[in-house]
C-alpha cells in the first residue's frame, strides 16, 4: 500500500503544503471573519436583506469579498497544481496501487459512456476531473485527504455521518458516487455482515476504491456505473447513501437518480445523503452560492433551490426533510444550524424512506374443524 505522508515529501513539497495550509486557514478565518463583520455593518446602517438577491449584492459591496474570494479560488487552483505535482514524481510508486491484484472487487465497464454534464466541468477545479487519467483518483485522495483543513481529514467525517445511522443491521448498501471509497469502507466497517456497493463513474476511482478497501481488509463490491441507472434488482437494498454527490449532478439527473433509489429500495429501506443546503442564515447562503462558481460546482445552486421534498414524493419516497449535521461532533441538529465564526460548508443530511407494505386487513381464514 503506496499511500501518500507528509513526512516522506521533500523538504520542497512540504514547504507548498504547509504554505497552501495556512493560506487556507487565513482565508476561511481571518478573511471571512472581516467580511461578516463588514457585512453586518452595511446591514445595520441600510438595512437587513430580506432575500439572497439582496445578500449576495451587499456581500459584493463589503470591502474584502475580492480578497475573500480571489484566495479561494487560487487556493483551490494551487491545490491541484501541488498535488499533481506530487503525484506526477511519485507516480511509480503510487501507480502500482492501481494495478492486480488489488482489483478482485472492482467491477469496470470499458464500454461505459460517461455523460456530458459529466465530462465537461473541471469539478473542484481539478484539472481533467477525476476520470481524466489514470492519476486522476490518487490526486482527488490526496487533495481531499492531506490537503484539507477541517473535520474532512481522513474518514473522520464519513464515520461520524455513518454512526448517525438507525439500524443495528443492514442487509445491502449502495453508495452512490462512491469516488475513490471514503465514503464506502466506513458502512462496511460498521456493518460488517451487509453488502456494501459502491457506484462510481470514474475508472480510476472505482480501482483506487478497490485497492484501498483490499488494503482495510474490507470486502466491498466497486462498480463504475451510473447511479440513475444501478442495474441492480428491484426492492433489494436497505440503504441508499452518498456523501457530496447529489451537489454535483443537473436537476434531471436527480430525479433519476431518486427514482432509482427509489425502485431499489425494499419497503422500509431508507434513503440518506450528506449533503449541503440553505441554512437560513442570508449571508452564508449568499456566500455560499458564489462558492459554487468558484469551486466550478455548476449545479451546486440547482441543488439549493431544489424542492426535494416534492421530488422525493413523487417517486413514492415519504418523510423527506433535510436535518443540519454538526461534522465536528457529528451531531444532527432539528433545530437548526449552528453559528459558526469562521467559514464553514452547510452539512445537512437529506433523509426519507419507502413506506413499508400495509400488513393485510383479510382475517386469516379459520382452522380446519373450528367452530
Amino acid at each position: 500500500m503506496a499511500r501518500i505522508a507528509l513526512d516522506t515529501l521533500g523538504d520542497d513539497d512540504r514547504r507548498r503544503i504547509d504554505y497552501l495550509t495556512a493560506m487556507r486557514r487565513l482565508w476561511s478565518i481571518e478573511v471571512f471573519g472581516r467580511l461578516r463583520d463588514e457585512f453586518d455593518t452595511l446591514a445595520a446602517r441600510e438595512g437587513a436583506p430580506t432575500t439572497l438577491e439582496e445578500a449576495g449584492e451587499l456581500v459584493e459591496r463589503c470591502p474584502s469579498y475580492a480578497w475573500f474570494g480571489f484566495l479561494e479560488r487560487g487556493a483551490q487552483v494551487l491545490k491541484w497544481r501541488v498535488v499533481n505535482d506530487v503525484v506526477a514524481r511519485n507516480w511509480e510508486t503510487l501507480g502500482e496501487d492501481l494495478r492486480p491484484p488489488h482489483l478482485a472487487r472492482a467491477e469496470l465497464d470499458p464500454e461505459l459512456e460517461l455523460p456530458g454534464w459529466y465530462r465537461d466541468h473541471d469539478i473542484h477545479c481539478q484539472p481533467g476531473g477525476v476520470w481524466g487519467a489514470a492519476p486522476s483518483a490518487l490526486v482527488y485522495e490526496i487533495g481531499t485527504q492531506v490537503l484539507h483543513i477541517g473535520r474532512n481529514r481522513g474518514l473522520e467525517l464519513h464515520r461520524r455521518f455513518t454512526a448517525t445511522f438507525p439500524g443495528e443491521t443492514y442487509r445491502r448498501i449502495v453508495d452512490m458516487g462512491s469516488g475513490f471509497g471514503k465514503s464506502t469502507r466506513p458502512f462496511k466497517e460498521r456493518y460488517a455482515e451487509a453488502d456494501v456497493i459502491g457506484i462510481e463513474f470514474s475508472g480510476p476511482c472505482v480501482r483506487l476504491a478497490a485497492t484501498r478497501a483490499d488494503d482495510d481488509g474490507l470486502e466491498i463490491t466497486f462498480r463504475q456505473g451510473d447511479a440513475a441507472a444501478t442495474g441492480l434488482p428491484d426492492g433489494t437494498v436497505d440503504v441508499v447513501t452518498g456523501t457530496m454527490v447529489l451537489h454535483e449532478i443537473p436537476p434531471d439527473v436527480l430525479r433519476a437518480t431518486f427514482a432509482e433509489a427509489a425502485r431499489i429500495l425494499t419497503p422500509g429501506g431508507i434513503v440518506r445523503f450528506l449533503e449541503f443546503s440553505r441554512t437560513g442564515d442570508l449571508f452564508r447562503d449568499a456566500v455560499m452560492e458564489d462558492h459554487a462558481w468558484r469551486q466550478n460546482e455548476p449545479f451546486m445552486p440547482g441543488l439549493m433551490e431544489f424542492d426535494v421534498v416534492r421530488e422525493l414524493s413523487a417517486v413514492g419516497l415519504a418523510g423527506a426533510r433535510w436535518v443540519p449535521f454538526d461534522e465536528r461532533t457529528g451531531a444532527l441538529l432539528p433545530e437548526g444550524f449552528p453559528e459558526r465564526a469562521e467559514w464553514h460548508l452547510p452539512w445537512a443530511v437529506l433523509e426519507a424512506h419507502k413506506p413499508a407494505l400495509a400488513a393485510s386487513t383479510t382475517p386469516p381464514a379459520p382452522a380446519e374443524g373450528a367452530a
